[in-house]
């Protein structure tokens, strides 16, 4: 796992620096100068585009990630992948924008009664749509030559620090909403560019391909993979962005709350994104070369360095965030809303917990099973979302997506070990389980020692990381981590 560590180490402190950034920018910045509609808007847009987006390049990032260590010859410039990477996308997108033309009074429709203001700026999402989509198929370019860290720094911290910019210039009234839409669209057009430049840098293109080697990998074999696993990304992200959607039907400005919300709980997540973006081409290279003791060994590896690093996190948001909240002055709305952060990061834990899964299901031989238990899943999530929104609101949305996590997540379990008899957990996760139990509920009965609610963040905060890290070193549960600690410093 040396490529994996040290990429995967990059990417989890760009990603923190970047989410820290996001932070200061969601809970202090953006609820203070952006009304609750405004800010559902942004939101709404973009989890509308993005999942329009995984539709669009049908299902190229997958073929990347499966075909281009078949192709991949610098010399020979990739024996002209690249041309078929943007055939593949220029044909996607010009049926998706038609599609979109097509069904806009249908989708609009559900929006014009408590959602008027993303009505108004539906036309965005074609364009918004083929900036996002594109990110998307660079960015797994990236990942394939092993180049992930450029697109990680330009979409965890550039783009965060972008808008930050933005938000305050639309406040003090700099720039109208229009050109405050425009510029935040345009963010990420500015990513996609720089994206371009940098593999035009440092990789050799061709878009012609090689007719022998396009013989026996087919573009209808290859099309054939990737529209399944686009099918697939497209159920995996609508898992968690159908809520978002059925919800901004309801009320736009709950759309804010419940984003915010999510986006304190992706701090679980962090690590796991972070490795996803390096491992899932190690996955389909050592699948290519019949290589499952070594799947196995990144699974269990993955499993259980996630759930130490998932449970720390975890425990401190669910002990910190009331304070968060009141530190960051945020509206009513939102922090009598406060246990949705508590419900959805369950299933932020739940998600972490079971390791880089995904990438074993779908590229393995039987990704053709593994994108029908998916989309069966995506099913009964959008069945529990309409029951559940209009019955409980935001809560009925957040249940909604912890069952997803849990449904999702089981589905995969079961998968793998059937096909592979691969079973990542041992007696020491109950026991890293029980711990975070433990920690959770010593952080949700601790008192409240002042009125100061600095002081009650790091006193709460110190005490459940103490007891949570206190308890992994005593029962050995990771030692060498520790082990690992002491060398460095302690070293000569």
């Amino acid at each position: 796992m040396g490529v994996i560590k040290r990429q995967g180490i990059k990417n989890t402190i760009i990603t923190y620096i970047g989410i820290i950034i996001g932070a200061v920018n969601i809970i202090f910045i953006q609820p203070k100068l952006l009304t609750e509609e405004e800010l559902g808007l942004t939101r709404l847009l973009y989890d509308f585009a993005y999942l329009i987006g995984l539709a669009v390049p049908l299902g190229l990032p997958n073929i990347i990630v499966k075909y281009f260590p078949f192709f991949k010859d610098k010399e020979n410039k990739h024996n002209g992948f690249a041309g078929f990477v943007l055939l593949v996308f220029f044909i996607g997108f010009v049926i998706s924008a038609a599609a979109l033309l097509i069904l806009k009074p249908t989708i609009t429709s559900y929006y014009t009664k408590d959602a008027a203001l993303f009505v108004n700026y539906f036309s965005f999402i074609i364009p918004f749509t083929f900036i996002v989509s594109s990110i998307t198929i660079t960015t797994a370019y990236c990942q394939a030559l092993f180049k992930s860290t450029i697109p990680s720094f330009l979409n965890d911290i550039c783009l965060r620090l972008g808008t930050v910019l933005i938000t305050i210039l639309y406040f003090n009234k700099v720039i109208s909403l229009d050109q405050y839409v425009y510029c935040f669209i345009g963010l990420y057009a500015i990513e996609l560019i720089v994206i371009l430049g940098y593999i035009v840098l440092v990789d050799k293109l061709s878009f012609i391909p090689n007719k022998n080697l396009f013989q026996k990998y087919s573009a209808k074999q290859m099309l054939r993979f990737g529209l399944l696993l686009c099918l697939a990304s497209f159920a995996s992200i609508a898992l968690r962005k159908i809520d978002v959607i059925i919800l901004g039907a309801s009320d736009l400005k709950l759309v804010a709350v419940y984003t915010t919300a999510i986006f304190i709980a992706s701090f679980i997540e962090v690590p796991l994104g972070a490795l996803e973006r390096i491992s899932h081409t190690k996955i389909a290279d050592n699948f290519a070369k019949n290589n499952l003791h070594e799947i196995e060994k990144i699974y269990k590896d993955s499993v259980k360095y996630l759930l130490l690093i998932g449970g720390f996190l975890f425990i401190g948001i669910t002990a910190c965030t009331k304070y968060i909240y009141e530190i960051g002055q945020l509206p009513n709305s939102y922090q009598t809303c406060i246990d949705v952060v508590y419900i959805v990061s369950l299933g932020a834990l739940i998600n972490i917990s079971t390791g880089i899964n995904s990438a074993i299901m779908f590229y393995s031989k039987h990704y053709v099973l593994g994108t029908v238990l998916l989309v069966t899943t995506l099913v009964i999530t959008v069945l529990l979302n309409i029951f559940l929104i209009p019955v409980y609101g935001i809560y009925g949305a957040a249940i909604a997506s912890v069952a997803a996590s849990f449904i999702y997540n089981m589905v995969k379990f079961v998968f793998i070990y059937q096909k592979f008899k691969f079973q990542p957990y041992t007696k020491k996760s109950l026991y890293i389980f029980m711990i975070i139990s433990l920690c959770s509920f010593i952080g949700y009965v601790f008192p409240e020692v002042s009125s100061n609610a600095f002081a009650n963040l790091f006193l709460k905060g110190s005490v459940v990381a103490t007891i949570y890290v206190a308890a992994i070193y005593q029962l050995k549960l990771a030692p060498e981590i520790f082990n690992g600690i002491k060398q460095r410093l302690f070293k000569k």
